[in-house]
Order: structure tokens, then C-alpha cells, then sequence
């Protein structure tokens, strides 16, 4: 971990030290200035200067403390032909859900920037939290947002819904640790392009490299590439399997393409407020599930297991010729740790498409001749399913930004 840290603050230091190197006269410096020139020339005569105003100092360095919450809701309904349990066995319908709920991440970043392209790493101050990376290139038209998280987590929430024939099972929320780790890993691309960039800018609200003056509006084309993966798949897990029709692992990949509309308040001289939403569609949706097997009946519990003796796992069998064995009902007793197995069974991949996300936006921010302050918070939800199995994941963040112009 620390050494990552050292590199993130490395590649940000360089991308400053660019700037500065930009003033010697050099090849590179030449060739830098041009690049720079190229970027100046992405706003300045393209934005209306009584509406958007170009700062005439280019970088800023940006230190913002972020919370950040990835709520993921797993779903499944069971398929009773594939249940050997006697616990089971009266049942009706049964339904299962994960919540994947883990404490609030905070983070403490950084981003170097100059106009519209720059580079954040955001430094996690809790355990589990996470690595959270973001690259951004805006213009007066368009912007190019892309972000990165991978983290993990045992603290998670369960619903269980089963009906018998004389009796109903209705538990939810449920705290509960697993015995390992879950990952979930999000890559996010977020595109869009701004039809009155002359009059509006999420910059000025998002990224501050240029600064609104007054009030407007836009509508926006919004394009998106979402992909994500949640793998429980730890033989210790078995239960998280078993439960989720033995499916260990989930990797979606959705492109997104929608319109939306934002629109800049500027009360007064200096603030400015923003609100953006936007509906998008999946027009490609590609989900992948990976199968287990496991040699323990995790749907069957006994408080009488008899002699199975050792596993071979060539054959599949304990010593007694049996394929699977059942969980020891006493709760403290986790001898079966010592020689559960797990392995893939095969995989399976689903492509539909005509699913409903959600982008949503809204921040405050004031600037003075050389600093700003903004606060802004982000949402995203996304949704895949797989025949019996459904997941919803969550994503929002707030940060708070202060940010000096030089």
C-alpha cells in the first residue's frame, strides 16, 4: 500500500514538474507548449466570455477529503430441483439476498491539473476502503471522465424468504461476516457532450478549470462504459455460492447511452450551483457467472455427522463414497474449514440489453480570483441479472474540494 502511495504522489509530482520544465527552453519544452496551446485552444474563442470565464492561470492543484459508499443488493430465487436438503425439502418458495453493505470509505485526495486534463488518486484513511483512481480531459464541448475502484469486505447484510405449506420464513437484515473476503472492482468511463458549451459548462462545476459567470443551462448527450466484478468465489464462502445458485463470481459489462440536462445557478459574483441528471440505456450488456461445486452440502446442516473420512479430489468422494457433505448445525464449530474444497463447475454468459441506470449530479462551489471551494456529490446505479440471480449496485460519493489556481 505504501508504495503505491509513493507512486501515485511520484506521477503526480512529475505532472507538475512538467509545467515547470515548460518554462526552460528545451525540445521537450518546445513540444510541451505546444500540447499546452492545444489545450488552451479547447476553450479559449469557443466559450462565451460573458457567460464562461477562462482563468488566465491554467493549473490548479486540488486536495479533497471524499466519502464514497458502494451498496451492492444480490437477489436469487431458488431453483428446487436442484436442493437435495431435508431442511428444505417442505418448502414451497425460497428466496435469498445478499446485501453487500461495507462502513462508509473515506478517502483523502489529490489532483494535478492543467485546463480540463488532470490525474486524482485518492488515499484511502480506513482498512478495506479501497484504491480509488480518476483521469479526467474536458473541453468547452465534451468531457472524458474515467475512474477506477477495487476493494473488499466480510461485513454484509442477509434477507431469507421461504414459504412451507403451514408456515412462512421472513428475515431481513440480518448482520453477518463472512469467513473471506468479498471483492468487488467498478471501472467506470463516463462521456458527454455539451450541445450550448458557448453558455454552459460542467466544468465550472465538477472541475473549476474555467469559471461561470452567468446562469444557463444545457441538454446533454451522455456516453458510458460500465464494467464491474463481484467474486465471492472463496472456498470459504461455499454458503454465499450454494445460495446464489452456485454462481461464485459475477463480471458485467454494460455501454450506456443517454440524454440528460444540466443546468449552473450563479446567484452571486463567485458562487455557483449545479444539478445534473441523466437517465441512460444499456444497449450492450454482457454478464458472465463462473460455477462452483463443493464437497459440502452448505444447504444441509446436522448436529449427527457420521464418519465421511478424507476427500479425494480426483474422485469427488469422502472415504464413505459420499459426494457431499452437511454443515455441523453448532455455529462454533468450524472444523470443516480444514477440508472444504470449491471448484469451477463451468461458466456461463447472458447478453440482453434495455436496462435503466441512473446518473445523477449536484454541487456547490465558490471561487475567488485565485481559489475555490466546492462541494459535490455523484450517484450511479446499475443493474444486471442472470436467470434466478439479480444484483443492484450502488455507487455515490461527496467531496469537498479546495483548489488554489497558478
Amino acid at each position: 500500500m505504501i508504495g503505491k502511495r509513493i507512486i501515485s504522489v511520484m506521477m503526480l509530482s512529475a505532472f507538475t514538474a512538467l509545467g515547470i520544465h515548460a518554462q526552460k527552453d528545451s525540445w521537450l519544452s518546445r513540444n510541451l507548449r505546444k500540447g499546452m496551446n492545444y489545450i488552451d485552444s479547447l476553450w479559449e474563442n469557443k466559450a462565451d466570455p460573458n457567460y464562461i470565464e477562462v482563468p488566465k492561470k491554467p493549473w490548479r492543484v486540488v486536495v479533497y477529503p471524499k466519502i464514497n459508499e458502494v451498496s451492492v443488493r444480490m437477489n436469487s430465487d431458488f431453483d428446487f430441483n436442484s436442493i437435495n436438503s431435508e431442511i428444505w425439502k417442505d418448502a414451497t418458495q425460497l428466496s435469498w439476498s445478499m446485501h453487500i453493505n461495507p462502513p462508509l470509505a473515506t478517502y483523502l485526495g489529490v489532483w494535478v491539473g492543467y485546463r480540463g486534463l488532470g490525474i486524482g488518486y485518492s488515499f484511502p484513511l480506513i482498512r478495506n476502503a479501497g484504491r480509488y483512481w480518476t483521469v479526467s480531459s474536458t473541453g468547452t464541448n465534451y468531457g472524458l471522465i474515467f475512474s477506477l475502484r477495487r476493494f473488499k469486505t466480510q461485513d454484509i447484510k442477509l434477507d431469507a424468504h421461504a414459504r412451507f405449506y403451514d408456515a412462512e420464513m421472513d428475515e431481513k437484515g440480518v448482520p453477518y461476516q463472512s469467513y473471506a473476503p468479498i471483492w468487488v472492482r467498478s471501472v467506470f468511463i463516463d462521456g458527454y457532450y455539451v450541445f450550448n458549451g458557448k453558455h454552459y459548462s460542467q466544468d465550472a462545476a465538477y472541475n473549476q478549470s474555467v469559471i461561470q459567470r452567468r446562469s444557463a443551462g444545457s441538454l446533454l448527450l451522455g456516453l458510458s462504459w460500465y464494467q464491474s466484478s463481484l467474486d465471492y468465489s472463496d472456498k470459504l464462502n461455499g454458503e454465499f455460492v450454494a445460495a446464489a445458485n452456485n454462481i461464485g463470481k459475477i463480471k458485467v459489462q454494460q455501454a450506456n447511452i443517454g440524454v440528460g440536462y444540466g443546468y449552473n445557478w450563479v446567484p452571486a459574483r463567485g458562487w455557483l450551483f449545479n444539478i445534473m441528471i441523466m437517465p441512460t440505456i444499456s444497449v450492450y450488456n454482457r454478464v458472465k457467472v463462473t460455477k462452483y461445486d463443493s464437497n459440502y452440502e452448505f444447504m444441509e446442516s446436522s448436529d449427527n455427522i457420521e464418519d465421511y473420512g478424507t476427500w479425494n479430489a480426483e474422485t469427488h468422494q469422502w472415504s464413505n463414497g459420499k459426494a457431499k457433505k452437511p454443515m455441523p448445525i453448532d455455529e462454533k464449530d468450524l472444523s470443516w474449514q480444514n477440508d472444504v474444497e470449491l471448484w469451477e463447475t463451468g461458466e456461463e454468459i447472458k447478453k440482453t440489453r434495455w436496462k435503466l441506470n441512473i446518473n445523477g449530479r449536484a454541487g456547490i462551489t465558490y471561487n475567488t480570483k485565485n481559489f475555490f471551494v466546492n462541494v459535490y456529490g455523484q450517484v450511479h446505479r446499475f443493474t444486471y441479472n442472470h436467470d434466478n440471480t439479480n444484483v443492484k449496485m450502488y455507487d455515490w460519493y461527496v467531496n469537498t474540494q479546495f483548489g488554489i489556481r497558478f
